[in-house]
């Protein structure tokens, strides 16, 4: 089966939606509020474009062969669930029941943030769909032309064209290496541990709002941040639009192998 289009459309920014639905479904967009957010939702349970097609089943009471394209709206409620699911365009009584069941079932989700409150973000999945009656079989498919994205500023956990580093982790771990001075204090002492840095890939591949979230020592941390602070990767995707990506790594000091990172 296909994998259908699932996006994460936000309603300050529509236009993309032009060549694919009417003027109405634009309109009805954007009537819905814009909320503001750092930190996108995220589906917990795989992609939840494969989750849709998957659980789609084929209505009984769909006695006719049909094709084309649904619009559902649908928003991430503070605690992850999916809620206010409805048509901005449909196809058939039964097929519309069907695909809201689906969206209204959903798993929950992991929450949107704007600065580390939950918010509840609104999204919107464009839906090709194949009834054949003859087979009572149901697909759920991609659209010919991927549209928009979200604001320009969105952070994203989970991307399905994830940062790289030039020439892979082993390149990493081979410039970690190289690049890392042990503190000679606590090399002395016998003393590392693992420091984990939570950093945001900028579109361009730089690395911005690194911090500690944990790390056994201070000068461990000034230098894992030091060595990381130029640190360039081939930045993220989302349907194949450049985004910024939220990233945590972490920095090994060994002093039994202090030239191993």
């Amino acid at each position: 089966m296909k994998r259908c289009l699932l996006l994460t459309i936000l309603v300050c920014a529509i236009s993309g939606l032009k060549a694919q639905t009417t003027d109405s479904v634009t309109n009805k967009f954007n009537k819905i509020a814009f909320v503001p957010f750092s930190v996108f939702a995220k589906f917990l349970d795989g992609d939840a474009d494969e989750y849709v097609a998957k659980n789609v089943k084929y209505p009984e009471s769909q006695t006719e062969n049909i094709d084309g394209e649904i619009v559902v709206a649908y928003s991430i409620d503070t605690d992850g669930s999916v809620v206010d699911a409805r048509l901005l365009k449909n196809l058939s009584p039964a097929i519309d029941a069907e695909i809201l069941r689906v969206f209204n079932t959903m798993p929950k989700w992991k929450p949107a943030y704007y600065h580390d409150k939950p918010v509840k973000v609104n999204i919107g999945a464009r839906l090709m769909v194949h009834a054949d009656y003859s087979t009572r079989t149901i697909n759920v498919a991609e659209p010919a032309l991927k549209v928009i994205t979200v604001s320009k500023n969105a952070i994203f956990t989970a991307v399905n064209g994830p940062p790289t580093f030039p020439g892979g982790a082993d390149s990493l771990h081979r410039y970690l290496a190289k690049a890392i001075s042990y503190p000679s204090e606590l090399l002395k002492k016998h003393k590392g541990g693992k420091v984990y840095l939570q950093f945001i890939i900028e579109k361009d591949g730089t690395l911005t709002e690194m911090k500690a979230v944990r790390s056994p020592d201070d000068l461990l941390t000034q230098e894992a941040m030091r060595v990381m602070k130029p640190v360039r990767y081939i930045g993220g995707t989302q349907n194949d639009q450049p985004v910024r990506v939220q990233n945590i790594m972490g920095v090994d000091f060994d002093p039994n192998n202090p030239d191993k990172h």
